[in-house]
């Protein structure tokens, strides 16, 4: 009796939370379309109503997921896909937890779901702030529309995952206005965490589904991905600081493998091969998509406006040649004979150049038991800026408790950091490391053929 007492104060407290929850992600979305609302939008929603008679949604049964590995050029490769007329894409990564917000808020309506997405938070989607703002009067517009034009279709359907991941695109592209030549578009998003139940959501929604997964120099992705973390830090320290040069390398130790399954799905690009030869990479890999070839596949645009990157303070959008060099500036000569030793397959497997000694196993186990308990320069950079910023402040205030968890952290991190290293050195010298593909020894004839070929994935 008192098992199931307990069960049903949990299961009340977890409702009460789900409730608390859907009621401020509405409260939150009711903020962004407030003045959306109080105006007569009717002509407006009449035209969408109009649009929304072109698309097939029980036929649009093709996805693609753009993964990465580390800072390897996932937003550059959606980039180029954007404006395609065959593809419906929301910018950036604003698309990426759309699964996550689904099973956060299914006790919402279906409506009410498209509207909240536009407000789920932290880093809620940025529909209608940055670059590639749309008007928050068009969206609602468009999701009144929606709402409205499927309102007899069964529950089943409206109210499923499917439904959802097809109206927040559909009613983005209402909203810019876009016209594509096809009732059936291809649906292209950025999912960065290698999620393999996502990646079986997404599959069981989209039965023609496709992965493409992009990779990078090991030795620059991670020095990239470093720079990325350690530039977006803010206040909250001590953990952010000293996670930064862990996180750089976690992400590359569990994210160069396909989604388990999808093996036969997933195509993989490496970035200097769409900054060497755009035009090249994206026709074998528009031709392995199944879509017609356009110009618009050689654009770096979100929303049709180019996608400038920002780095070192240099600007650019789309190719760069300058970023085929290996970028190793946080990296020490000791820090990179490590990354030979751990990622040695990925160096040889993705054509990366790696001093051939560490072909030799016996020289990879000296050389990572060697280094393994002496500290990265990321983390010497990171620990130097919390001294700087963190402690001296604290010692000159007398704050000698706040001084102590700085240190504690800085010594936390260092054995995450072992902790992390180690195990994932080990498991691929016991297992190996089963690795995406790359097709970049092939001639690009031989792609093109290939391409032809794994476009006709059986079902």
């Amino acid at each position: 009796m008192k098992r199931k007492l307990r069960h049903k104060l949990r299961s009340d407290a977890a409702l009460a939370q789900q409730i608390a929850n859907d009621e401020e992600v509405m409260l939150r979305a009711a903020a962004l379309f407030g003045d959306a609302e109080s105006k007569d939008l009717q002509g407006i929603i009449g035209e969408k109503l109009h649009d929304l008679q072109y698309y097939d949604v029980l036929g649009m049964d093709r996805a693609v997921s753009i993964m990465s590995w580390g800072r390897s050029g996932s937003l550059l490769l959606a980039s180029y896909l954007d404006g395609h007329d065959d593809v419906l894409m929301l910018p950036e990564l604003s698309g990426e937890r759309l699964y996550e917000f689904f099973e956060s808020y299914q006790c919402l309506r279906w409506q009410d779901r498209l509207i909240a997405y536009a407000a789920f938070e932290p880093d809620y989607p940025r529909f209608f702030e940055g670059d590639f703002a749309i008007s928050p009067d068009q969206y609602y517009a468009a999701v009144r529309a929606i709402a409205e034009f499927y309102s007899k279709w069964p529950s089943e359907f409206l109210e499923s995952r499917r439904a959802f991941f097809l109206f927040v695109h559909i009613a983005y592209s209402l909203a810019q206005g876009r016209k594509l030549s096809t009732s059936q578009p291809l649906i292209g998003f950025a999912l960065h965490a290698l999620d393999d139940a996502v990646a079986r959501y997404v599959v069981e929604d989209f039965p023609r589904a496709q992965f493409v997964h992009t990779v990078r120099d090991p030795i620059s992705s991670c020095n990239g991905m470093f720079r990325f973390l350690f530039a977006a830090l803010d206040d909250n320290f001590p953990r952010t600081y000293v996670l930064a040069p862990y996180s750089a390398i976690c992400c590359l130790t569990n994210t160069d493998r396909p989604h388990f399954g999808m093996e036969s799905r997933t195509r993989t690009v490496r970035l200097e091969d769409l900054h060497h030869d755009p035009v090249e990479t994206m026709r074998a890999l528009s031709d392995w998509l199944g879509l017609p070839p356009q110009p618009t596949l050689f654009d770096s645009t979100f929303n049709g406006i180019p996608y400038v990157v920002t780095s070192d303070g240099k600007a650019w959008s789309g190719r760069r040649v300058e970023q085929i060099q290996r970028k190793s500036w946080d990296l020490s000569r000791k820090d990179q004979a490590l990354l030979f030793a751990l990622f040695y397959e990925n160096f040889v497997e993705w054509d990366y150049p790696c001093p051939k000694i560490f072909g030799h196993l016996m020289v990879r186990c000296l050389v990572f038991v060697s280094l393994l308990l002496v500290p990265l320069k990321m983390e010497s950079i990171a620990a130097r800026a919390i001294f700087q910023h963190r402690i001296l402040p604290s010692l000159r205030q007398g704050n000698i408790s706040h001084v102590v968890r700085c240190l504690f952290g800085i010594g936390f991190c260092r054995l995450k950091m072992i902790g992390l290293l180690g195990p994932a050195f080990s498991r691929r010298l016991i297992f190996g490391a089963a690795l995406l593909q790359v097709d970049h020894k092939r001639s690009p004839v031989e792609r093109r053929e290939d391409a032809g070929v794994g476009a006709r994935i059986e079902t």
